[in-house]
């Protein structure tokens, strides 16, 4: 956070992004403010094709992160490059675990908020997040999900994802790794992820994390992620494999063999309508899909009762 001064308050850093698109977008703030830190931290490897549209999300925010680090693995495509013009830190990643405790090593935030490079939040969504984080008085959080996609078929297998998520908060806490937001000094406390497992490490570091502090799923906001998994492996296959590391969590077992390939930095971008397949395609698309503001909807009845439940019932803590 800055070396100290001689108040004792960190010092002001200003953090910027320059969009290298040409555009001319310029984006400067100072940490402080009365406002706590905020480090995101992104695990890559070859997201060229989709790292600039999260980066360009990230610089869109009304509440702006104050420091954005890319963990990358040894990407071969230009990744790298891509996060350094947007103004991020690059540090040497591994696999998602290792990624994430790479980036939260250097990060100077007293929030971490950890994404994948395919997701891409809305302009308000570290706004809405925080604001609820704080009436919650939350220490670690994950939010609802919705797919950068318009199949029906999408959309319902991420809404029965969104309802086992909110039933599952109070009593055996789950979190995707590709949003947790939490206090650095719990991160800190239970050791960061567990960088052996191959599976399922983003819901072991929040259940250890939800013995140590408050955790809560987010139900102001909403997350777009990608699906590009499903659309190269498929639905079902892809089912089979997360209910496959499910009955791993339940019964204790971690995983650290896999019976199957979980691919980490191979996808490819989706075809889109008319063939189009160039990053223009791909934000013009995504910005139909996800950046036009929140419009938070539980089209689902039992989801909708889940997040009334949610909203009274107090955050899951063994505190």
């Amino acid at each position: 956070m800055g070396s100290p001064g001689s108040s004792g308050s960190p010092s002001v850093v200003p953090v910027c992004f320059s969009d290298p698109s040409g555009n001319g977008r310029r984006w400067m703030r100072p940490s402080g403010g009365g406002l706590a830190m905020i480090s995101v931290i992104i695990p890559t490897l070859n997201e060229a094709a989709y790292l600039p549209l999260l980066l360009e999300a990230l610089a869109r925010q009304t509440r702006q992160p104050d420091e954005v680090i890319v963990a990358d693995a040894g990407s071969e495509d230009g990744t790298p490059e891509i996060a350094r013009a947007w103004g991020a830190r690059v540090v040497s990643g591994g696999r998602p675990a290792v990624g994430r405790n790479a980036g939260a090593r250097v990060a100077r935030g007293a929030w971490l908020v950890f994404l994948d490079a395919d997701v891409v939040p809305r302009p308000d969504f570290l706004e809405k997040a925080f604001r609820e984080i704080e009436a919650r008085r939350l220490d670690i959080a994950t939010c609802l999900m919705e797919p950068l996609s318009p199949r029906p078929a999408d959309r319902v297998f991420h809404e029965m994802a969104n309802g086992y998520l909110l039933a599952l908060q109070w009593v055996s806490p789950r979190a995707p790794g590709f949003c947790i937001l939490v206090r650095r000094e719990l991160h800190e406390a239970i050791g960061g992820f567990d960088e052996t497992l191959l599976l399922a490490e983003d819901h072991d570091y929040v259940r250890r994390a939800s013995r140590q502090g408050r955790f809560g799923v987010l139900t102001s906001v909403r997350i777009p992620v990608s699906t590009r998994r499903m659309e190269e492996e498929g639905v079902f296959p892809l089912l089979l494999k997360y209910l496959w590391a499910e009955a791993h969590v339940w019964t204790g077992r971690p995983v650290r063999s896999l019976p199957f390939v979980y691919a980490f930095g191979q996808h490819r971008p989706p075809a889109l309508p008319g063939g189009a397949a160039e990053a223009g395609g791909r934000r013009s698309k995504i910005d139909r899909l996800s950046l036009k503001g929140s419009q938070q909807r539980y089209p689902l009845i039992p989801l909708r009762i889940l997040a009334h439940v949610g909203s009274m019932v107090k955050p899951h803590t063994n505190k």
